[in-house]
């Protein structure tokens, strides 16, 4: 049989146990929370980075027409974006051409 001492130590002991079960458990959904969170924001940037590519060669390609046909709205959109059209060097990027030197 258990003294009265041992009885409430091992009694002590289980419900520290108990407890850090808990706390593990919360812990462990936490964790799982977080690691769900930060899977949605690293998908989130891969896919941005790859539009973030075709945006920009859609904004040359405005800009390259804006000067083109002298259309001030679509400079004026482009600007609103932070795009700076510079008409020289997209005179210059147009002369050159895909093959030509």
């Amino acid at each position: 049989m258990l003294k009265p001492f041992q009885y409430w130590v091992i009694l002590a002991l289980a419900a520290v146990s108990l407890v850090l079960v808990v706390v593990s458990a919360g812990l462990q959904f936490t964790d799982r929370s977080a690691q769900s969170r930060l899977s949605a924001r690293t998908q989130y940037i891969q896919q941005s980075q790859s539009i973030g590519s075709l945006y920009q060669e859609v904004a040359k390609a405005l800009a390259n027409l804006a000067i083109e046909n002298h259309d001030e709205e679509v400079k004026a959109l482009l600007a609103g974006e932070g795009f700076t059209i510079n008409p020289a060097a997209a005179k210059a990027a147009a002369g050159a051409g895909p093959g030509k030197p």
